[in-house]
C-alpha cells in the first residue's frame, strides 16, 4: 500500500506543481471545454422516455411483447377513455360525440377505436343476445306493439300518459316494460320537472333490462396518440389535445363521467407528478445543502468554489453522455444526483485537508500541494473502486442502469480530474479566508469522549455490530420486490384511481394477457384450455364475435320485424302539445290512478301509485301557481325526461331488425384487424377472474396462463417479468461490483485485512438497509432500487478515507478529530440533505426512494465513523 501510495502522491505533486503555475490558463481552458460540452450536449443529448427500452430487448418477455406489437401495432401505447353514466343512451351519445371530435384531431391522434360501437353493432346487436333472451324480448315487444304503435302516432306527453293510464285503469294494454318500476321512474321525472332538475328515463333499460351486455353504461374509447420520445414528456401534446376535447364534452354532457387512463396516461401523469414533487424537494434540498456546506467549510467562497467545480464536472459528464450514448433514459437521467453525491465527497476532502494544513500555518501554495499529495491517493482509490462498481452494471440486461453505469463511471474520473486540477487552481486564485474555520476546527464540535468513543468502547461496538448484522441477515430472507408500478404512482391522480377501479371488475380489467396463434385450430384450442383455468374469467378470440345459433335468431328477428317494422321505418321525434292539453292529460292520468286505487286498493301497483298520486298533486298545484311560460317550461321538461331517449331506442331496435348473417368477413375492419392480422395470426385476449390490484393474484394469473400459453404477454407479464429482470440485473451487478471493488482494493492495498476493513461499512450498511425494508414495510421497487449504486460508492469511499488516515497518522490522537472524518461526515450529510427531502414528497415512488436513501446514508455515517474505527483499532492493537 505504501509503495503505491507514494507513487501516486509523487505523480500528483508534480501534476499540482505544474498546473498551479498557470491557474488562470487552466481555469479558462476548463471553462471553454465546459462551454463546448454544454453546446454539444444541448444539440446531441436527447431524452428517451420510452420505458419499454430500459430493459434489454433480448429478454424473452420483451421478444414476446415485440412479436405481439408487430402483429397488432394498434394495441401499442394506447390512451383509454372511460365514459360512464347511469343510462346507456346518454353514454352512447357522449361516446359518439367524443369519437367524432377525436377523429377530427388528426395532428395528435393516429387512430380512434370504440369497442362495440358503429353501424355494424347497431345493425347486428340483437344477434349477440342469448337465444332465450332474444325470444323473451321478441315476445315482450310483440305484446307491446299497440303501445309502440300509439306512441309512433303521438310521441308526446299526451300519448305516453294516455296509454300508461289505460294500462293502469283497464290493464289491457301491454307495455314493453314492467309497470311497477316504470311508475317509480315517472314519479322521479315528475319530481325533477317540479324542481327544475335533469332526469331521463332510459327506454333501453326498460325494454331490455339493466343487466344486458348490450346496455353497458360504462364504455371505452381507445386512442393511439402520436408520441415524441425526444421530449421529456412524450405524450404532453397529444394528451393536451385529448383533454381539451374531453373538457368540452363534459360541458355538453355534464351528467356523464369521463376519465383518462391507460399506460400512456399513467406514465405521463407519473412524469408530471415526479416533476412537481422533485420541484418541491429541490427547494428544500438546495437550502439544506448550502447550509451543510457552509457549516462544514465555514467559508462562503469555499462553498462557491465547491459548487463551481461540481457544475464543471456535470457539464463535462453531460458532454461525454452526448458523445458516447446520445440520450438519457428515465434511469440514467439520475446520473446528476449520483455525480453530486460522490463528486462533493472529493471536493470536501480536499477543501478540508487544505483548511487543516492552513491551520498548521503552512503557506497557501504549500498547503495546496500537500493537500493534493495527502488526499490525492485516497480519492484516486475511491474513484477506482466506485467507477469499477458502476462499470459492473454495464453487462446487465437492465439497459437503463447499464447506460447509467457508463455515464456515472466515466463521470467519477471526470470528477477526480477536476478536483485534483481545477479545484486547487480556484483555491489559489480566489484567496479563501480560513481563519474562522481554524478556530472551530481546533476547538472541536463535540466533547472529547465523543471522538474517543469507538476506540474506548471497541468491544461493545463490535459485539453490537455483529448482533445487528446477524439480525439483519435474518431479515434479509424476508425482503421482497414490489413489481407493481401502480404502487409507485400518485394514488389520487385520475389515471391511477380509474385504472385501479377498472381492475376490481372482471369485465373491465385492463390488465389482460394476450396469446398468439398461427391458425384457427390453435386459437380455438388455446382459448378452450385457458377458459378452464380458475384464474381466467374469459379467453376471447375473433370467433367470439360470430354470434351462435344465428339461423334461429334471424328467424326470431324476421318475425319481430313483421310486427314492428313493416309500417314503421323511423320512429318519429317528440312533438310538443299545448299547455292546456298537457294539463288535461295530467288530470286524466290522475283520474286513472284514482280509479285503480279505488277498484284495487291492495294491488301490486297500489304502493307506487299512492306515491305517484301525491307527487302529481304537488306538481299540478305548482303548475297552477306559475305563469303560462313557466308552465310550458315545466311540462316540456317533464316530456323531455320521459320521452327523450325513446326515439333513439326505437330507431336502434328498428335498425336491429335488418340484421343479416355475421361471418369473419363481414366483421368491421377496425374490429377484425385487432384479432386477426393480414398474416393470419390470431389474437387471444385472456381476462382475469380476480382483482389484479393484489400482487398474489397477478402472479398466479401470469403463472397459470403461461403454462398453457408460454409466450403470453401484455401488462401483467411486463410488470412481473420486469421486476424479475431488474432484481436479477441488480444481483448480477452487485456481485460483479463487489468483486471489482475487492480486486481493486487488493491490488492497491496489498493487504487482505485492510481491504476487509474498508468493505466493512459498505457490507454492514447494505445488510442493515436491506433489513430496514422489511421492518418499515418499504420493499424494494423500480424507484428505490436505484439508490444502491450511490450507497455502494459512498460506502466504500468513506471506508477508504478513514483507513487511509489510520494507516498514515500525523499528530492526531483520534481519527474522528481529523479533517478526513469531518469531510466524510459533511459529504455524507450533504448528500443526505440533497436527497432526503424526497421522503416527504406526496409521490409514493420518490417517498420510498427518499426514505430508503435516508436510512442508508445514516447507516453509512454510523458504520464509517463508529464501527470501522472500532474494528480498525482492534487491528492496530
Amino acid at each position: 500500500m505504501k509503495k503505491s501510495t507514494e507513487v501516486c502522491s509523487h505523480f500528483l505533486v508534480h501534476l499540482a506543481n505544474g498546473l498551479q503555475r498557470y491557474p488562470k490558463t487552466l481555469i479558462l481552458l476548463t471553462c471553454l471545454l465546459c462551454g463546448w460540452s454544454l453546446f454539444y450536449a444541448a444539440g446531441h443529448l436527447g431524452i428517451d422516455t420510452d420505458t419499454t427500452k430500459i430493459l434489454s430487448e433480448k429478454l424473452s418477455f420483451q421478444q414476446d411483447r415485440k412479436r405481439f406489437i408487430e402483429a397488432f401495432p394498434q394495441e401499442d401505447q394506447a390512451i383509454l377513455v372511460v365514459v360512464e353514466t347511469n343510462m346507456p343512451e346518454q353514454t352512447t351519445k357522449a361516446l359518439d360525440y367524443l369519437g367524432t371530435q377525436f377523429r377530427k384531431e388528426k395532428k395528435q391522434i393516429e387512430s380512434v377505436y370504440i369497442p362495440g360501437a358503429g353501424d355494424f353493432f347497431d345493425r347486428h346487436g340483437l344477434l349477440y343476445l342469448d337465444l332465450d333472451e332474444l325470444d323473451e324480448l321478441a315476445s315482450k315487444l310483440d305484446e307491446a306493439q299497440p303501445f309502440i304503435g300509439s306512441l309512433a302516432d303521438d310521441n308526446s306527453l299526451n300519448g305516453l300518459l294516455s296509454i300508461i293510464g289505460q294500462a293502469i285503469s283497464q290493464e289491457i294494454v301491454e307495455l314493453p316494460a314492467d309497470l311497477n318500476p316504470l311508475l317509480n321512474k315517472i314519479r322521479r321525472a315528475v319530481n325533477a320537472a317540479g324542481e327544475a332538475k335533469t332526469y331521463r328515463l332510459s327506454w333501453q333499460q326498460e325494454m331490455l333490462g339493466e343487466d344486458r351486455d348490450l346496455l353497458r353504461t360504462q364504455r371505452f374509447i381507445l386512442l393511439k396518440p402520436k408520441l415524441d420520445f425526444n421530449e421529456l414528456v412524450p405524450a404532453e401534446k397529444s394528451l393536451a389535445a385529448v383533454r381539451v376535447i374531453v373538457d368540452e364534452a363534459k360541458t355538453v354532457f355534464p351528467d356523464v363521467s369521463m376519465h383518462l387512463t391507460g399506460e400512456v396516461v399513467l406514465e405521463h401523469d407519473e412524469l408530471i407528478s415526479v416533476t412537481r414533487s422533485a420541484e418541491i424537494a429541490l427547494i428544500f434540498s438546495v437550502t439544506l445543502v448550502f447550509m451543510v456546506l457552509y457549516i462544514g467549510l465555514r467559508s462562503i467562497r469555499m462553498v462557491l468554489v465547491t459548487l463551481t467545480v461540481l457544475l464543471m464536472g456535470l457539464l463535462l459528464t453531460s458532454g461525454f453522455a452526448a458523445l458516447a450514448i446520445g440520450h438519457l433514459n428515465i434511469i440514467s437521467i439520475a446520473f446528476a444526483v449520483l455525480y453530486i453525491g460522490i463528486g462533493v465527497d472529493y471536493t470536501i476532502q480536499l477543501c478540508l485537508r487544505y483548511r487543516e494544513l492552513r491551520q498548521n500555518e503552512l503557506p497557501r501554495s504549500q498547503a495546496l500541494r500537500d493537500a493534493v499529495r495527502k488526499v490525492g491517493p485516497s480519492i484516486t482509490l475511491c474513484a477506482l473502486t466506485t467507477s469499477a462498481a458502476f462499470f459492473s452494471f454495464i453487462p446487465t440486461a437492465y439497459k437503463g442502469v447499464s447506460e447509467l453505469g457508463i455515464i456515472s463511471g466515466v463521470g467519477i474520473f471526470i470528477s477526480l480530474l477536476i478536483t485534483l486540477t481545477v479545484l486547487p487552481a480556484l483555491l489559489k486564485l480566489f484567496r479563501v479566508d480560513t481563519s474562522s474555520a481554524i478556530t472551530v476546527a481546533s476547538e472541536g464540535m463535540f466533547p472529547d469522549w465523543v471522538y474517543r468513543f469507538p476506540m474506548r468502547h471497541a468491544s461493545v461496538v463490535r459485539w453490537t455490530s455483529a448482533a445487528l448484522v446477524l439480525a439483519g441477515l435474518g431479515l434479509l430472507t424476508q425482503t421482497r420486490f414490489d413489481f407493481n408500478p401502480l404502487n409507485l404512482r400518485d394514488p389520487d391522480s385520475e389515471s391511477v384511481a380509474t385504472f385501479r377501479e377498472l381492475l376490481k371488475t372482471k369485465d373491465t380489467s385492463p390488465m389482460t394477457l394476450t396469446a398468439l396463434a398461427k391458425n384457427k385450430d390453435e386459437a380455438l384450442d388455446k382459448a378452450r384450455k385457458l377458459k378452464r383455468l380458475e384464474v381466467v374469467e374469459n379467453a376471447i378470440t375473433i370467433f367470439d364475435y360470430i354470434p351462435e345459433k344465428q339461423k334461429a335468431k334471424l328467424a326470431i328477428i324476421e318475425d319481430l320485424s313483421l310486427v314492428l317494422g313493416l309500417h314503421l321505418t323511423t320512429f318519429p321525434p317528440m312533438h310538443h302539445d299545448t299547455v292546456e292539453n298537457n294539463m288535461e292529460v295530467l288530470d286524466e292520468f290522475k283520474q286513472d290512478i284514482d280509479e285503480h286505487l279505488e277498484d284495487q286498493p291492495d294491488s301490486e301497483l297500489s304502493g307506487a301509485l299512492h306515491l305517484l298520486r301525491e307527487d302529481l298533486d304537488q306538481f299540478i298545484a305548482k303548475l297552477q301557481s306559475e305563469s303560462e311560460q313557466a308552465k310550458k317550461a315545466m311540462l316540456d321538461k317533464l316530456q323531455f325526461s320521459l320521452l327523450d331517449t325513446l326515439p333513439a331506442t326505437m330507431n336502434l331496435l328498428l335498425k336491429g331488425l335488418t340484421a343479416g348473417p355475421v361471418t369473419i368477413d363481414t366483421l368491421p375492419e377496425d374490429l377484425s384487424e385487432r384479432w386477426l392480422n393480414k398474416d393470419g395470426i390470431y389474437r387471444i385476449m385472456i381476462s382475469p377472474s380476480r382483482d389484479l390490484n393484489e400482487a398474489k393474484n397477478l402472479r398466479e394469473f401470469v403463472t397459470e396462463v403461461r403454462k398453457v400459453a408460454p409466450h403470453a404477454t401484455d401488462l401483467p407479464v411486463i410488470y412481473l417479468e420486469s421486476g424479475n429482470a431488474v432484481v436479477g440485473a441488480f444481483q448480477q451487478a452487485l456481485v460483479s461490483a463487489l468483486a471489482a471493488i475487492i480486486l481493486v482494493l487488493l491490488i492497491i492495498q496489498r493487504s487482505f485485512k485492510d481491504a476487509l476493513l474498508i468493505l466493512l461499512p459498505l457490507m454492514m450498511t447494505a445488510i442493515l438497509t436491506g433489513a430496514s425494508t422489511v421492518v418499515m414495510n418499504n420493499p424494494f421497487n423500480f424507484a428505490n432500487i436505484i439508490i444502491i449504486p450511490l450507497l455502494f460508492g459512498l460506502g466504500v469511499d468513506g471506508g477508504i478515507y478513514i483507513m487511509y488516515r489510520l494507516r498514515n497518522p500525523e499528530r492526531e490522537q483520534s481519527v474522528l478529530r481529523t479533517s478526513t472524518a469531518r469531510a466524510v461526515f459533511f459529504s455524507l450529510l450533504t448528500t443526505l440533505c440533497s436527497l432526503v427531502s424526497m421522503a416527504f414528497t406526496p409521490h409514493p415512488g420518490l417517498a420510498s426512494m427518499g426514505q430508503l436513501l435516508a436510512i442508508g446514508l445514516i447507516l453509512t455515517i454510523v458504520c464509517t465513523l463508529i464501527v470501522l474505527p472500532a474494528f480498525a483499532y482492534k487491528a492496530e492493537r
